[in-house]
């Protein structure tokens, strides 16, 4: 009987006791970062650059392509790569959406394709070569 009486007491005054006034809750981070810049550290949690990492390996994997298959005397052709065709090379679920990541990296690969390609047949005119533009 006694504890119910105390609780009820303590209920009560809840009631007729004034609140402490609302504070907003503010925290300020700031976020330095160090060591060394590889893809990981770059875009961890951060979704908003998932597509630019994306291109950015592609354009690596696509001027690497494009290198081999110029020296070669390949024809231009950057979607017979099986690496542009699976399109997620390198792809971690923490660096967001994976389309936006596959969308990025084809775009860059296409990029990095057609710069190496370029840039291994130096001696070539590339204006009336047709094989170039198909």
């Amino acid at each position: 009987m006694k504890v119910l009486t105390v609780t009820g007491l303590i209920a009560g005054l809840a009631f007729i006791l004034p609140a402490p006034p609302a504070q907003a809750d503010v925290r300020v981070g700031v976020g330095i970062r160090l060591g060394n810049d590889n893809y990981r550290d770059r875009y961890r949690g951060d979704r908003r650059d998932t597509r630019r990492l994306g291109f950015d390996r592609g354009y690596d994997d696509g001027y690497n392509e494009g290198v081999k298959d110029g020296r070669r005397g390949d024809r231009y052709n950057f979607r017979d790569e099986g690496r542009y065709r699976d399109g997620a090379p390198g792809y971690r679920g923490h660096f967001g959406p994976r389309w936006e990541y596959v969308n990025g990296y084809r775009n860059g690969f296409e990029s990095g394709y057609r710069r190496g390609y370029e840039a291994s047949r130096p001696h070539h005119d590339r204006r009336y070569d047709d094989r170039y533009w198909r």
